[in-house]
């Protein structure tokens, strides 16, 4: 299975082939009492996003037509350290510019490297030293902000009618809840926006459309991702060898 991460969201009467899975990461706190007025709007929150120069990343979102739990901090410079899960396997991984290094575990060495056993016992640890342009197209998406911007719109553009509920906290931020409670589209659509400063979404939750539940955090803060040690790194020409050795 090759990544593509899925970009539009589909309607709910065709949706909902991928169970969500529950996402502790997450979990939101009281969402407040009755509707309320003011304050940052879901369009902030989209224009917001598009602004940033950074962001950390932690949830789950669809890739094909399966959850990936990512976890990812990037900036755009072209910085990017974190990683991502999905049934066929783990990977995680380093972006500075136009290098990358990879390490895959054992399943997604299989499932998407497609690297006989032989090889992926010698190569699973890890790093495997690529440029940029050679990685996945879908976990270079999830090093850019774009992607969040998409999943962020996302969640506005099918449910823009969302209620606004009165300001709370999520783990310590403050924020304005919003939620869609309309009887006809109701599907668990929400998300929460920061009251104070910058209008950066906090949490993004659309589990039966997009099925995207993803919480914000650390934009503007300074992505410095460190090249994995030389001595847990595998170059390109010594994979190849590892391959010829193991024929």
């Amino acid at each position: 299975m090759k990544y593509v991460i899925r970009r539009h969201r589909v309607a709910v009467a065709v949706a909902g082939t991928a169970a969500l899975l529950a996402l502790t990461a997450c979990g939101s706190d009281d969402e407040g009492g009755g509707g309320a007025s003011g304050g940052p709007t879901q369009t902030d929150a989209v224009e917001a996003m598009r602004a940033a120069k950074s962001v950390h990343a932690v949830g789950e979102m669809i890739v094909v037509a399966d959850p990936a739990q990512i976890d990812v901090q990037l900036d755009d410079k072209g910085n990017c350290v974190g990683s991502a899960t999905t049934d066929d396997g783990a990977v995680e991984f380093v972006m500075q510019g136009d290098k990358a290094w990879m390490k895959p575990d054992a399943a997604y060495l299989d499932s998407e490297y497609m690297y006989d056993a032989a090889v992926i016992e010698q190569v699973e640890g890890s790093y495997l030293e690529e440029t940029r342009s050679d990685v996945q197209s879908a976990i270079t998406d999830l090093c850019k902000i774009d992607t969040y911007v998409e999943q962020t719109d996302s969640v506005v553009s099918f449910s823009p009618g969302m209620t606004q509920k009165e300001q709370t906290k999520h783990k310590g931020v403050a924020v304005v809840p919003y939620v869609n409670e309309d009887p006809k589209t109701s599907d668990g659509a929400s998300m929460k926006i920061a009251a104070e400063g910058k209008p950066y979404p906090v949490t993004i939750t659309d589990p039966e459309g997009a099925e995207v539940d993803l919480a914000f955090s650390a934009f503007g803060e300074p992505v410095k991702p460190k090249a994995p040690a030389a001595d847990s790194v595998l170059t390109e020409d010594q994979v190849s060898d590892i391959e010829f050795e193991a024929m």
